[in-house]
C-alpha cells in the first residue's frame, strides 16, 4: 500500500514590529521535521513560504506544481500568539484589510484587491482537534477568522489550489516557541497529520 502524501506548508522568520516578530518560526521547523519523519504510512512533503502577501502564493504554485506526484491533501501551518492555542481554521476570505504589514512592506488591501470569493474547508474540524487533543494539545478552537495577514492570504491559495487538484486543504494556526517547546508542538501536529491522512485515506491501519 503506498503512503498517503500530504503536502505541509511553514513560514519562515517574520520580520515585523518588534512586538510581533517571530524569528524561530515553529511552522517551518515542523512541517520539516514531519517530512524527515512522517508516522507510520503517511509520505510528507514540506516547504516554506515567505511571510510575504505577493510571494507566498506564487511559491506554493510552483512548489505545487513541481512535485512528482499530487498530494493527497493540504496542510498550511502558521503561528499566532494568543496564549498558546491551537486554532484550526474554517475558512479564508478573499479581501483582506488591516494594517500589518509583512516582510515586504506591503499590507494586506494591497496584495488580495484581485481574488473573489471566500473559500472553506470541507474537512471535519472537530475531528481534527479531537486528533490535537490526543496529540496533547490542551487548548483547540475552531475558528472562523483566519486571521487577515499571510497566513489567511496562503489559506485562500491552499483552498484554491486544492479544489483544482481534487484534494482538501486544512490550515492550523500554532503557538509561539515562547509558549510552547518545538519537540511539543511536532508531536501535536503528527497527531493531526495521522488523523488527516485517515480522512482522505480511510483504509489507513489504525
Amino acid at each position: 500500500m503506498q503512503p498517503t502524501r500530504i503536502a505541509i506548508t511553514g513560514f519562515g522568520a517574520f520580520r515585523g514590529e518588534s512586538d510581533v516578530a517571530v524569528v524561530e518560526n515553529p511552522s517551518r521547523a515542523i512541517a520539516f521535521a514531519l517530512e524527515r519523519e512522517p508516522p507510520p504510512g503517511v509520505q510528507v512533503v514540506a516547504a516554506e513560504l515567505s511571510v510575504t502577501f505577493e510571494r507566498a502564493p506564487r511559491e506554493l504554485e510552483r512548489w505545487l506544481a513541481g512535485l512528482d506526484a499530487p498530494p493527497a491533501a493540504l496542510l498550511g501551518l502558521g503561528v499566532q500568539s494568543r496564549g498558546g492555542v491551537y486554532r484550526l481554521e474554517r475558512r479564508a476570505r478573499a479581501r483582506l484589510e488591516g494594517d500589518r504589514r509583512d516582510n515586504d512592506g506591503r499590507g494586506a488591501g494591497e496584495a488580495t484587491a484581485g481574488l473573489t470569493g471566500d473559500l472553506a474547508t470541507e474537512l471535519d474540524l472537530a475531528r481534527l482537534a479531537v486528533a490535537l487533543r490526543v496529540g496533547g494539545a490542551s487548548d483547540v478552537l475552531c475558528s472562523d477568522d483566519a486571521g487577515g495577514f499571510v497566513c489567511e492570504r496562503v489559506y485562500h491559495a491552499l483552498l484554491e489550489r486544492g479544489r483544482s487538484l481534487g484534494v482538501p486543504a486544512v490550515f492550523l494556526h500554532l503557538p509561539t516557541v515562547a509558549q510552547a517547546p518545538i519537540a511539543e508542538q511536532t508531536r501535536i501536529v503528527r497527531a493531526l497529520v495521522i488523523e488527516l491522512a485517515r480522512l482522505v485515506a480511510p483504509g489507513m491501519p489504525r
